[in-house]
């Protein structure tokens, strides 16, 4: 079976770690009065066009519970607005910035850059590109053959 370190497993879940915890203390450091999940929540909703509590919690991969959450924190920062709306017939509620969400995107994009340039002088575009593509790839192949719902 070989040494649990070697296995994909062990290169998929601490590479997760790994990427939580630095992404946790760069966001602290930023001291915008934001966790981290705060921050992936407001810039997935600049992101996507009409997104849901629905979107939010699938890109999060959390709970619409915890969802409804991270959205009320964001709301009474005065990041975001909740608008209930009709989707597919349903009502929902659509996360939208404020022009302060957009201001704090901004700000982070722009600390964020720095990052993200140190990284790609570090490995290619295409290599990440195809990193992320494999990564994808394997993930639907494990949900098919586990037959998750994730």
């Amino acid at each position: 079976m070989g040494k649990y370190e070697d296995s994909l497993f062990y290169q998929l879940n601490s590479n997760a770690k790994y990427f939580n915890l630095l992404f946790d203390n760069f966001v602290k450091g930023l001291n915008l009065g934001l966790n981290a999940h705060e921050h992936l929540a407001l810039i997935i909703i600049s992101d996507k066009k009409d997104c849901c509590q629905r979107d939010l919690a699938k890109i999060l991969v959390k709970d619409r519970a915890n969802t409804g959450k991270i959205a009320s924190t964001l709301e009474a920062k005065g990041l975001i607005k909740i608008e209930l709306k009709t989707k597919n017939n349903r009502p929902v509620k659509i996360l939208s910035l404020t022009q302060n969400g957009k201001k704090i995107c901004k700000t982070i994009d722009e600390k964020v850059k720095p990052l993200i340039n140190k990284i790609n002088n570090e490995i290619s575009k295409e290599k990440i590109e195809q990193i992320k593509n494999s990564l994808k790839e394997f993930r639907q192949i494990v949900e098919k053959v586990a037959k998750t719902n994730i």
